[in-house]
């Protein structure tokens, strides 16, 4: 037993990882370093950025003296060789992830050498995270001489397997996951494949009915031209019997027209225009002119004296006046006139003259309207007369001369309405004709009856009769043409989208195949895979088996120290070889796990179960040294004595490093 002594920052943790390198090196496996690989560099890959490597002599128990060598910045250059005998190379014997590692003499490696024997600083407890890492060495202890083939191997040998020969359906690139998307992938292709082909089957019957709707169009078409025809041809008929009537009218061409004397016309309708206007005779209403203009002279004379009688009373007085007012009375006594007031009488006088004048503007009104009533009667009789004469009557009366007119205007609108009737015929004619003669007309008739009847020679009467009810006319038979027309250019353009899709159409049959293929590939994954799952389940049960045999074993040995180093509070333990968790139990018979006790007995117990694994996991005959730093840094004095004195017990059959700051430790 060596125990190395050095305050903190001394180097004590740096050897110890050196010890660690020196013995087991770094693996040199593919791809990135794991995580406990660079914490590793991290932590002791020296500062300045010179070499970093290890060396270390090894004696076994052989007496073989064996110097390893270790590039751990480049990882390239290691070796195992023998110190004393030159040449002699023993890295094959210790071959681990492709760089020698010692701990293999051991029957471990470097990953589980440093979950057992190698124990860090504050790492005591670590042993539990590499649980998975001890199943090997744990059941090749279990089994009898340490054999190489255990259960954990077999399981990670199948796991292994199952994984790359089947996997899990969430492992996309493995087998089993591989394929049910084979299998889905052919269904789809398969389904795909049948609805191309349900695609393709309709994308045909659309272009059959697109050629028999053309054709069904085209056949309306048909029948709405022979109709057509027909009828053309019948009206054409009709005109030419109507022509023949016509020409038959105009032996010796275009009708004579009589000549149009419109001057004379407009004459004779302003005549009696005049004559059926002209007013009736009217005799003025009211008194006559001359006796108003009496009455009215008369009123002005008496309106004169008043004023005259006002003046002589108010602008003279004396006798003269009185004279002159006196014969005024005397005048009018002998005279029997009324003498009126001044005032009063001079309004009344005013009053009837303005009546009287009103009378005599309206007398004179209608005086006037008589004398314009006259003339126009006058007028209407002069242009009848004139007119009468004009057209040849030799009537005196006026009422005889407009008679004559009347029957002169009856005669004119009769010639006139028969020159237009004939004057309409004759166009019509020329309508019918064009620029054909009758014999021509007769010709064209009966080439349209032909047409009509070729038209019609290929088609069935209900086709005609039908063509006949809807009332056909060009505009339906364009139409009917348009949509055969449409029809054709969709079918045709349809057969080349028809064609080109032909060439891509997937097989049906080759889509089965191929499903049925792939259907019977994941069979037969599905097959491996409940076979592995079988072969597994036995195994892990042989693993429980197993490690029910090691438990007792683990159990024992720390057993064997446990009371000593808790001072007897602990008397029992039971260990899960799965897991490595140790349950304890005190002395009132109470279990308790060991990682939730006080951080120092938590320490102790799993130290002790490190020492447990270092004795049973190593090869028969073959002893683990053990490298510790600070393993007892958590305990009190007393629980510190007794875990070195059980090193030290330890260390008369294995050999024991402990690295310490314990001043206790140094003293002890």
């Amino acid at each position: 037993m060596n125990v190395v002594y050095g305050p903190n920052e001394a180097g004590k943790s740096s050897w110890h990882a050196a010890l660690y390198a020196g013995l087991c090196g770094m693996r040199r496996g593919r791809g990135q370093p794991r995580t406990e690989d660079r914490e590793f560099a991290d932590r002791h890959r020296p500062w300045d950025g010179g070499d970093w490597d290890i060396g270390a002599v090894v004696r076994l128990a052989d007496d073989r003296r064996v110097e390893m060598r270790h590039d751990l910045a480049n990882r390239v250059d290691s070796s195992a060789r023998d110190a004393d005998m030159a040449g002699r190379d023993y890295s094959n014997e210790i071959m681990s992830d492709g760089a020698p590692d010692g701990a293999r003499w051991l029957g471990l490696d470097r990953r589980s050498f440093l979950s057992t024997a190698c124990v860090r600083q504050a790492q005591i407890l670590a042993v539990r995270d590499g649980a998975d890492d001890l199943q090997d060495e744990l059941q090749r202890a279990a089994a009898t001489a340490g054999a190489d083939e255990t259960a954990a191997e077999a399981l990670r040998l199948l796991d292994a397997y199952h994984s790359a020969h089947v996997g899990t359906e969430r492992a996309r690139t493995k087998p089993l996951a591989k394929s049910h998307d084979a299998v889905s992938a052919a269904r789809q292709k398969r389904d795909d494949a049948q609805l191309a082909h349900k695609e393709y089957l309709a994308r045909r019957d659309d272009i059959e009915r697109l050629e028999r709707q053309a054709r069904e169009h085209e056949r309306e078409a048909a029948a709405v031209r022979a109709v057509l025809a027909a009828d053309t041809a019948e009206k054409a008929e009709t005109r030419l019997d109507r022509a023949r009537e016509l020409d038959a009218q105009f032996p010796e061409g275009g009708p004579r027209l009589p000549s149009e004397d419109d001057a004379l016309t407009r004459q004779v309708e302003a005549a009696l225009t005049k004559w059926g206007d002209r007013p009736d005779r009217y005799e003025p209403g009211g008194e006559p002119i001359p006796e108003l203009a009496e009455q009215i002279e008369g009123i002005d004379r008496q309106l004169a004296e008043v004023e005259a009688q006002r003046r002589a009373t108010s602008g003279r007085g004396g006798l003269v006046g009185l004279l002159r007012a006196f014969f005024d009375w005397l005048w009018r006594t002998l005279t029997g006139q009324r003498t009126p007031h001044a005032a009063e009488g001079t309004a009344a006088l005013k009053e009837r003259r303005k009546r009287l004048r009103d009378q005599q503007e309206y007398r004179n009104g209608e005086e006037q309207r008589s004398r314009q009533a006259d003339e126009q009667r006058r007028q209407a009789e002069d242009a009848v007369r004139q007119a009468a004469a004009a057209v040849g009557s030799d009537a005196d009366a006026p009422e005889a001369q407009v008679r004559a007119l009347r029957e002169w205007q009856e005669r004119r609108r009769e010639a006139m309405a028969e020159a237009d009737r004939r004057r309409n015929d004759w166009e019509e004619l020329q309508r019918l004709l064009g620029n054909r003669t009758l014999r021509d007309f007769a010709a064209y008739t009966k080439g349209l009856r032909t047409e009509a009847a070729r038209y019609a020679a290929h088609l069935d009467a209900l086709a005609i009769t039908a063509a006949r009810d809807q009332t056909p006319d060009t505009k339906r038979q364009r139409e009917l043409e348009q949509r055969a027309e449409t029809a054709r250019v969709e079918r045709d353009t349809k057969r080349g989208e028809l064609a080109e899709f032909e060439q891509g159409l997937p097989s049906v049959a080759e889509a089965e195949e191929a499903l049925a293929a792939a259907e019977a590939a994941r069979s037969r994954v599905q097959r491996l895979n409940r076979t592995l799952g079988t072969t597994i389940l036995l195994l892990e049960h042989a693993q429980e088996r197993i490690h029910r045999d090691i438990a007792p074993v683990l159990r024992s040995t720390v057993l064997e120290w446990l009371p000593r180093v808790t001072g007897g509070r602990y008397t029992d333990c039971r260990v899960d070889p799965q897991s490595l968790a140790v349950e304890v139990r005190d002395a009132e018979n109470r279990w308790r796990k060991a990682q939730l006790l006080s951080h120092g007995t938590a320490e102790q117990v799993y130290l002790l179960l490190r020492l447990a694994l270092a004795r049973h996991l190593v090869k028969q005959d073959e002893t683990c040294p053990l490298i510790l730093d600070d393993a007892v840094a958590a305990s009190d004095a007393s629980r510190t004595r007794e875990v070195l004195d059980t090193l030290l017990a330890i260390s008369e059959s294995a050999q024991v490093i402990l690295f310490t700051h314990e001043d206790g430790v140094r003293a002890w």
